[in-house]
């Protein structure tokens, strides 16, 4: 029987580490990205095959097979593309949210060159954010003039963390992605897609690689997800980053970091989600959850950077975003969001610091974070406060500190 056709456009870390594991084995698959991967592509083309670094206990070197590369910037490879959109059953885009929109033209030209397709299209949105399936709806209705009914967009729950090892060195304990590269994949042992039981309800094309959650489940699991592992990884990234840290496993050694973040998921986090989901939520799984989420984010053997923790943290403030976004979500559950509000007023230091943002703390979280007087003076005096604080604990950031 031949296998349905997935294309996962960006064959990032996210793609690579997690996508193309959970996949490879029940579906035709396609990596799909532009000529900064060009090399990569061609040789997945080729080769039909590349390696990836699971932290298990120790490293198991995992081979991802049956798999091809195309490039959207070699002209005989984007028409193949716009070809297999036609046929695809399951496309996934892991491309970063800043980057979302530019996928939408390809995408709407093979959905407009097969105005007779009567099978549903399944597209999954793997960026984090609030809202991202309606925004990328958007995106491809300001291209084509209606978007057929058998299209549908969704967002799945993307657990496993994975990342670029950008030099894997002869002794390194990683492997790269083929032998011809000096690149590799680390992504930890966490499996399964979430997705909503009403997405899939009558449909075929969706393998035990997914795991079918309720809607109120999986909506429970998402804002979890993004409150919890996104708003620790994105906490402790800009402290540490002010601390001049490297490395999230350094974080080890500041126990005061560590600390606030605990208080934070206890005090905040937890609040809120109980607050809000009580009916589905257990507060003991809820700790579970939270402490097992801090424990990976530190993991020495998966070897996190701050740096990659810190990306786009201009874009995470924006109004609707993670950030601004938690605070809401804290505050309307009834709780304080003190220490989270902290973790914003890092992020604003830094990204000033930076160059990136300019003008008064006032008019920035007016401008850039969409908090405005007299709904959201709460949060206002929260961050500023935070902002007094950072300013006084942190200063200009240290040094960095290199394992």
């Amino acid at each position: 029987m031949r296998k349905k056709e997935v294309l996962v456009f960006g064959a990032g870390a996210l793609g690579l580490g997690f996508l193309g594991p959970e996949l490879h084995e029940n579906y035709s698959l396609t990596f799909v990205d532009r000529e900064f991967k060009g090399k990569f592509l061609a040789y997945l083309d080729k080769k039909g095959e590349y390696r990836i670094n699971l932290t298990t206990p120790g490293i198991e070197v995992v081979v991802i097979r049956g798999v091809e590369g195309l490039n959207l910037d070699d002209n005989r490879e984007r028409e193949k593309t716009v070809k297999r959109i036609g046929q695809a059953s399951l496309i996934f885009t892991a491309v970063g949210l800043s980057n979302l929109k530019g996928v939408a033209p390809i995408l709407a030209e093979g959905i407009e060159k097969h105005p007779e397709r009567k099978e549903e299209l399944y597209i999954l949105c793997c960026e984090n954010g609030q809202d991202v399936p309606a925004k990328f709806q958007g995106f491809l209705r300001q291209i084509m003039a209606s978007l057929p009914s058998w299209v549908k967009i969704s967002q799945p729950v993307m657990g496993r963390m994975c990342r670029y090892e950008e030099k894997v060195k002869p002794w390194s304990i990683f492997e790269p992605v083929a032998s011809r590269f000096s690149w590799g994949i680390v992504a930890e042992p966490f499996y399964g897609i979430p997705v909503r039981r009403s997405l899939v309800a009558k449909s075929t094309v969706f393998s035990p690689a997914f795991q079918v959650k309720e809607d109120d489940e999986f909506e429970v699991s998402k804002e979890r997800k993004i409150l919890i592992h996104n708003g620790c990884h994105a906490f402790l990234a800009f402290l540490g980053y002010l601390k001049g840290y490297t490395y999230y496993c350094q974080l080890e050694k500041e126990k005061e970091i560590l600390e606030l973040a605990k208080k934070m998921v206890n005090e905040e986090m937890i609040e809120a989600l109980l607050s809000k989901f009580g009916g589905i939520l257990d507060r003991n799984n809820l700790k579970n959850y939270s402490f097992d989420v801090l424990r990976r984010i530190t993991s020495p053997l998966f070897g996190d950077s701050i740096f990659r923790g810190m990306r786009g943290s201009l874009e995470k403030l924006a109004p609707q975003e993670r950030l601004i976004w938690g605070a809401k979500f804290i505050w309307s559950a009834g709780f304080l969001p003190k220490i989270y509000c902290l973790g914003i007023a890092a992020a604003i230091k830094i990204n000033q610091d930076q160059g990136k943002l300019a003008g008064s703390l006032e008019e920035l979280l007016s401008r850039h974070c969409g908090l405005k007087q007299p709904q959201d003076a709460k949060l206002i005096e929260l961050i500023k406060s935070g902002y007094s604080e950072i300013v006084e604990r942190f200063g200009e950031r240290k040094k960095c500190v290199v394992r």
